[in-house]
C-alpha cells in the first residue's frame, strides 16, 4: 500500500480527468523514493515487529510537493528550464532524517 494513492496525488495536483492516470500513478513512486533517499529511510515505515506504521503527515506532504514538481516538470529537460531544491521539503523532512555514518 502506497502512502500516497492516485485518488490523493491527483486531489493535490487538481488533476479531475482521467487521462494523465498512468502518467501519475508512474510519478508517485519516483516522489516517494525521492523523499526515502532524502530521509535515509524506507517508506513505507514500519515498526519493530514489521508491522507498516503511519508515516507522519510532514513526510507524506513532502511527498506531494515533490509529486508536483515531478508532474509539473516533468518536461523540464527538454524545454530548459532550470530545476531547483525545494527548500519547504527539505524543512518538512528535516526532523525525520536518519544519521548516516559512513
Amino acid at each position: 500500500m502506497s502512502v500516497v494513492d492516485l485518488d490523493r496525488a491527483k486531489q493535490h495536483l487538481r488533476v479531475d480527468f482521467p487521462d494523465e492516470d498512468a502518467l501519475i500513478e508512474a510519478l508517485i513512486p519516483a516522489a516517494v523514493g525521492h523523499v526515502s533517499t532524502l530521509i535515509h529511510r524506507s517508506i513505507p515505515w514500519k515498526d519493530e515487529a514489521g508491522a507498516e506504521v503511519d508515516v507522519p503527515s510532514p513526510v507524506v506532504s513532502a511527498i506531494l510537493l515533490v509529486l508536483g514538481d515531478l508532474y509539473v516538470n516533468r518536461e523540464a529537460q527538454s524545454t530548459g528550464k532550470a530545476l531547483v531544491e525545494n527548500q519547504t521539503v527539505n524543512r518538512l523532512l528535516s526532523p525525520y532524517k536518519k544519521m548516516r555514518f559512513f
